[in-house]
């Protein structure tokens, strides 16, 4: 399968991950300066593994060969600054192309 075309992943946005000091209070700290992504607003309810439903607000694709930087780690709770908003990380979904990675899915709210 061919990557996502370049052409198509027309926005940036940045990754951040959350820091809470012993007062619960939460700091963002940079962990990537996403570039060559897609961002696409949804509205949908998805079910995740501990069975809590999710309405996901936002999509954002991230291309394995194309997105910058490479082999950045997604993990649930980062945040992600789009747009001037700041969305949490709740679905991540790796799809594969045969036995290779091909990219990623997440699920945003």
């Amino acid at each position: 399968m061919r990557p996502i075309p370049k052409k198509l992943l027309i926005h940036s946005a940045e990754l951040k991950a959350v820091e809470k000091d012993e007062w619960q209070e939460e700091t963002l700290t940079t962990v990537a300066d996403l570039k060559h992504i897609r961002v696409e607003p949804a509205s949908k309810l998805v079910t995740d593994k501990q069975n809590r439903q999710i309405t996901i607000t936002a999509v954002m694709f991230y291309d394995c060969r194309n997105s910058r930087p490479k082999a950045v780690e997604f993990a649930h709770g980062q945040k992600i600054c789009w747009n001037g908003k700041t969305y949490s990380v709740e679905v991540i979904e790796p799809l594969y192309a045969g036995n290779r990675l091909h990219h990623y899915e997440l699920g945003l709210v």
